[in-house]
């Protein structure tokens, strides 16, 4: 039996499923979620989304599987590149000068196109440096594992400076295998900013076009305290372009690069919030 749905039930859906999970309706009104979503639903033997609410409410565990089904994964090497330069020229070098290790955590990495970038652009920085560590996660164990290969198309890397591409790629077929020493430089790991604990203390994070984008009010709220408490006195956060911090988290970081959508965390490291 064919799924009896209208673009009506499908936003009533999101509008009713999605908050209770963090998660914004109105970033996730894309036709492949509502095909995941679809597909999801034939599974079950379910052929209505009204069906599917009763469903996600009666068990609990669907909740997981729904999110499962709702990443959107659009990335590329050096997206929105001007970021990439002012990360290059002011806030790496800074952390530099500290000369103790650099700790970095993209959050929400998707395929791994955002942190081998930034670790290309290490590795483009002049002069003696002390060691990164450079942490990638995602919610999507899917992404991960490509990132984890580390082969991309044309479509991935239309954005890498020829030179760069030359450097640091090498041709596979018709994709591009990351040059192996790189590809170790990154560690990869699966986490759940919504749910999970900070995965460390970084100098640097960049969390965009995920959690301020997907995320409803309540929850970027929650990642804005989260990825405060994750970082170190005056330590760096990077969101994208686009995006914006929460009003009533906007106390905790001082904007440095607006126009890159760069902050530094004001004063001292706020306390993880263990309530």
């Amino acid at each position: 039996m064919a799924i009896r749905e209208t673009p009506t039930q499908f936003e009533a859906f999101l509008s009713e499923a999605l908050p209770p999970l963090g998660l914004s309706p109105a970033a996730h009104r894309r036709r492949n979620i509502r095909r995941r979503l679809m597909r999801r639903m034939e599974g079950l033997g379910i052929h209505e989304f009204p069906r599917y609410l009763e469903y996600l409410r009666r068990t609990p565990e669907e909740s997981e599987i729904l999110r499962s089904l709702l990443p959107v994964t659009i990335s590329r090497f050096f997206r929105n590149g001007k970021v990439f330069d002012v990360l290059a020229r002011e806030v790496l070098p800074d952390l530099v000068r500290k000369g103790t290790t650099v700790n970095v955590w993209s959050a929400g990495c998707a395929s791994g196109e955002e942190p081998y970038t930034l670790r290309i652009v290490w590795e483009e920085l002049p002069g003696k440096k002390p060691p990164l560590f450079l942490l990638a996660t995602d919610i999507d164990s899917v992404s991960l594992a490509r990132a984890q290969e580390g082969i991309y198309g044309d479509s991935s890397l239309r954005e890498v400076p020829a030179a760069l591409l030359g450097r640091y790629f090498a041709r596979q077929g018709e994709d591009f295998r990351i040059r192996g020493d790189l590809k170790e430089a990154v560690r990869f790991r699966r986490h759940d900013l919504l749910s999970g604990r900070p995965p460390g203390r970084f100098d640097l994070i960049l969390c965009r076009n995920a959690a301020f984008t997907y995320f409803g009010p309540q929850g970027q709220l929650t990642v804005a305290h989260f990825l405060a408490s994750a970082l170190h006195q005056s330590g760096f956060l990077v969101l994208g372009r686009t995006e914006r911090l929460p009003v009533a988290a906007l106390s905790l970081f001082d904007p440095v690069h607006p126009g890159e959508k760069i902050y530094r965390l004001r004063g001292e490291r706020p306390r993880e919030d263990t309530g």
